[in-house]
């Protein structure tokens, strides 16, 4: 008889985030948009039966994996695949990474994605993040119907949380908390210059916020001119050109940075000879890119006060402890779309057999019609139709409980061995020409 059980979908994550690993590590694993691209296709030539997608932000470097074939990659396959085609050692990287597999990649998935597992919780720009990973790989045809399913799901439910919940109250993203760091370190800013240095969507956030302490002056400068100009127009602030970088340092008594550049663009060498230009005033730097823009040793000089991505974690637990009541509805809110969208994997994967059991069962109604209505030839047509619809709706509910007990089965063996037995008792064997139905995502369930 030939088997019909199909192998299981494996769902497969490894990664590491602001938990695990130094900014030092996840900048050095981080993946600019060219480089994740090029990540993904060769993954895809190396394991081309799988689904992939890569997530790549300030806080976190993830690798998700559906493997539905042969080549099967291990969890220390992507784990080496991560660190080689960054350039870092395997055993450099290994301490600091995590790896799971099936119900705990989607539960993670699901918290990433409504800002649980954020550095500041309820921040929302974790969602457009990876909204654009998911994009991205889909645009390499990167993704399948797993990652189609369960990133759709991530992302209703992150839209639930949200909306139901409240987590997003308040000052919740990294922007936030680097300008509430500033809060801490000065008693007022009506007589401060604040130095922005970047002009992107973090930049553009950080100076939302900073508008509330009402600076005394701020200066916004940018590596292409006309981002700098557009920003500080919108804010009737000033503008500054970048190539006046060491002047606009000596003026200034505070520093953001958020630029995309791989290098710093802030060094020791270029700030060490202004410090006497500047009289020796403290200069306060919160650098918040990944990459970092401003190098680590800039911390060593005399009145020099930096801050990166890391040390915003202090102020953000503060956040944490204000928001206890709805991280526990959130999570109540995330189980029910993780169990809708297990049911969606079990049934997914079995449902080869439950097709040709269907199949096995109206073969056989089908037939016992067929012989009751010619040996009835004085039947009418609607009582033809009536006896058509009872025996359709018997098959139905004779299967519903075994259809249902081996779809909503959670764990691997026993779903096997229950698809394997209903196969051999019913002698099952594929569908000769099975009706091809787009296959539903939790999405097309729920209706939404």
């Amino acid at each position: 008889m030939e088997n019909i059980i199909p192998s299981e979908t494996s769902v497969l994550m490894v990664g590491l985030n602001h938990r695990t690993a130094p900014v030092r590590l996840r900048e050095a694993l981080a993946f600019s948009d060219q480089a994740a691209e090029e990540a993904l296709l060769a993954f895809k030539q190396r394991f081309p039966s799988s689904e992939v997608i890569i997530i790549s932000t300030c806080n976190r470097v993830e690798l998700y994996a559906a493997p539905h074939g042969s080549p099967l990659p291990t969890a220390d396959e992507l784990v080496a695949f991560l660190a080689d085609n960054r350039g870092v050692a395997s055993a450099e990287a290994g301490g600091s990474i995590y790896r799971m597999q099936q119900q705990a990649v989607v539960e993670h998935l699901f918290n990433v994605v409504s800002s649980l597992d954020s550095l500041v919780l309820g921040e929302t720009q974790i969602l457009s993040q990876v909204k654009h990973a998911y994009q991205r790989a889909a645009a390499v045809q990167a993704v399948g119907p797993v990652f189609h399913a369960l990133f759709q799901r991530s992302f209703a439910a992150a839209k639930d949380v949200h909306e139901q919940t409240g987590l997003g109250d308040g000052h919740v993203s990294v922007a936030s908390v680097a300008v509430d760091l500033l809060r801490g370190v000065f008693d007022g800013f009506n007589d401060k210059t604040v130095l922005l240095v970047g002009a992107g969507k973090m930049a553009a956030l950080m100076l939302q916020h900073l508008m509330a302490v009402h600076p005394g002056r701020t200066i916004v400068t940018n590596r292409t001119a006309e981002k700098s100009a557009e920003m500080a127009g919108r804010y009737r602030l000033e503008s500054a050109d970048f190539s006046r970088l060491h002047e606009l340092l000596t003026a200034a008594d505070i520093v953001l940075t958020s630029t995309g550049s791989p290098v710093p663009v802030i060094t020791t060498e270029m700030l060490k000879p202004l410090m006497k230009a500047r009289q020796y005033r403290p200069l306060v730097i919160v650098d918040i890119a990944v990459p970092r823009d401003v190098d680590s040793q800039v911390a060593r000089l005399g009145n020099v006060y930096l801050y990166n991505i890391d040390d915003l974690e202090r102020v953000a637990q503060n956040n944490r402890g204000q928001r206890g009541a709805k991280v526990d509805l959130s999570r109540e809110i995330i189980q029910r779309h993780i169990a809708d969208f297990m049911h969606f994997l079990a049934a997914r994967n079995t449902g080869p057999v439950v097709k040709a059991l269907y199949h096995h069962c109206r073969q056989i109604s089908d037939q016992e019609l067929d012989a009751l209505l010619a040996a009835n030839p004085e039947f009418s047509e609607s009582q033809k139709q009536a006896v058509r619809k009872m025996a359709h709706r018997l098959v139905g509910k004779i299967l519903h409980v075994p259809v249902t007990e081996l779809t909503t089965q959670e764990v691997h063996h026993r779903r096997i061995h229950l698809a394997g037995a209903i196969q051999e008792l019913f002698h099952l064997l594929p569908p000769e020409s099975p009706r091809s139905e787009p296959e539903k995502t939790p999405e097309d369930k729920s209706g939404g």
